[in-house]
């Protein structure tokens, strides 16, 4: 009686150990590519919304730009007189309706009668505007409001506006500097009027609306980094940036409406969560760090049309 190879004999061996040995070999190829298709998920879904924010925030700076030149101001009329118009109010624009009390209407009919009958740029930017429910001072509130800090401002029929904090600086710890701008403003100052307001240094143009609209993307599943050292290229992991509000600097210029709410009094954590709206984000080893953020603005510049 002839014996098979030991080599055959080996081959059939192997085969009656091999699919026990491939047991939870999918499992172990998916969780160590889930890590990399997870973050593109993530990537796409924000890009994705960043560059939807900055369409339609260009198309509103358009529209502000156009129906501020066609409004009949008078001439002298400086860019912020000319927000507090009753009629600018009413039909371009009007900063006190950013942020909208959901629960002050009675039914759907009524918030959507309510939104048809918003100022243009309002509406264009209705789009740009999230849903949130947030307690303040120990009350839940629902709100739809435009990104960026919650601020407290009694002037508003909600009670609420909405300020964008620019980081003007950070340090080597993450810790911010900012400055406060408003969603709509002029660039340059003083270019609205065609009366100069300094005969003996008047502005190099005259009679423009120049303006600026202010978004502040912060992403919802990306965190922030501090760019390494070694150069955007090199690897910066270690810089993660820590939400701490507690030390933000925000004694620069203020020239919007309504304050900052005390330590405590919001939530802190959330893309827009925080006192200065910079957002926090829960991550290992109860760190909370920042979103990833860009401030976009977009610009246009648009004639006036005034009879003298």
């Amino acid at each position: 009686m002839t014996h098979p190879p030991k080599c055959f004999a080996m081959a059939a061996r192997i085969q009656k150990i091999w699919p026990r040995s491939q047991r939870g070999g999918v499992l172990i190829e998916f969780a160590l590519l889930s890590l990399v298709f997870y973050l593109l998920i993530a990537l796409v879904l924000d890009m994705g919304r960043m560059i939807f924010s900055a369409q339609v925030l260009q198309d509103a700076a358009r529209v502000a730009a156009r129906e501020l030149s066609l409004t009949p101001l008078p001439a002298a009329m400086s860019f912020d007189d000319a927000l507090d118009d009753p009629a600018v109010k009413a039909q371009v624009f009007d900063s006190a309706l950013l942020v909208i009390d959901l629960d002050t209407f009675s039914d759907d009919l009524a918030f959507q009668s309510f939104l048809d009958q918003l100022p243009l740029v309002n509406k264009m930017l209705r789009s740009l505007m999230i849903f949130e429910q947030v307690e303040i001072k120990g009350s839940t509130r629902r709100l739809l409001r435009f990104p960026g800090a919650l601020l407290n401002d009694p002037t508003t029929p909600s009670g609420l506006s909405v300020g964008i904090p620019r980081v003007e600086s950070r340090g080597a710890d993450g810790v911010e500097t900012i400055r406060w701008v408003p969603v709509l403003e002029e660039i340059p100052n003083g270019s609205f009027s065609l009366v100069a307001p300094d005969p003996l240094n008047p502005p190099p143009q005259r009679g423009l609306v120049a303006v600026r609209l202010n978004y502040p993307f912060q992403a919802a599943t990306l965190s922030g980094f501090q760019q390494g050292p070694g150069g955007m290229f090199e690897p910066n992991l270690a810089n993660r940036i820590q939400a701490d509000d507690a030390n933000v600097d925000d004694s620069a210029n203020n020239p919007i409406s309504g304050s900052p709410f005390a330590d405590g009094e919001l939530p802190t954590v959330g893309p827009y969560g925080g006192r200065f709206g910079l957002g926090g984000q829960l991550a290992f080893a109860g760190e909370t760090l920042r979103p990833y953020r860009k401030l976009l603005s977009a610009q246009a510049i648009s004639r006036r049309e005034v009879l003298l």
